[in-house]
């Protein structure tokens, strides 16, 4: 390991699916500082809930700072949900000021983890209704996070590839 080499196949851009989870609906959640491999079990009865999102809006950023307490990695997940309904606020109402873990996928299959059990995602969102008929109605969500490590890739079905395999 130590070389980052050309990725042998196709490079999508655009993520969906999204889905979260409260941290307290968390059975097990293990991680692994040295491959940021993370392994996230619902407890009995609870799963993962979807996140809809307008097709090519799902938009993730990720940044590296340096501070001086150390690196700094800083997450941002922008989901615009289409239409004012009830049933959108209702829930935003509910995940507001909570804690979140999010799991992001994206179209060549790579799912990542955005918070952990002790530092966790957090949401504002807006909604937007403009003037005009043609344009965008609904909510934009905004999932913010600070980590000190990078956001972690899900534990395949299969375990952990071994360093020779990976890509």
């Amino acid at each position: 390991m130590g070389n980052i080499g050309r990725h042998p196949g196709i490079n999508l851009g655009g993520l969906n699916p999204v889905s979260w989870i409260y941290p307290e609906d968390v059975a097990i959640f293990n991680s692994s500082d040295s491959s940021l491999y993370c392994l996230i079990v619902p407890k009995s009865g609870k799963s993962w809930n979807l996140l809809y999102g307008t097709p090519e809006t799902i938009q993730l950023e990720s940044e590296q700072q340096d501070t001086p307490g150390g690196m700094k990695y800083v997450y941002k997940l922008k989901v615009l949900v289409p239409k004012d309904r009830i049933t959108v606020e209702a829930e935003l109402f509910r995940m507001t000021g909570r804690r979140l873990i999010l799991k992001v996928g994206d179209k060549n299959g790579t799912i990542r983890i955005l918070g952990t059990m002790e530092v966790p995602m957090k949401l504002t969102s807006k909604l937007l209704k403009p003037a005009a008929m043609e344009t965008f109605n609904g909510y934009e969500l905004l999932f913010t996070g600070e980590f000190s490590l990078p956001a972690g890739f899900l534990t395949p079905p299969d375990g952990i590839p071994d360093d020779e395999n990976q890509d």
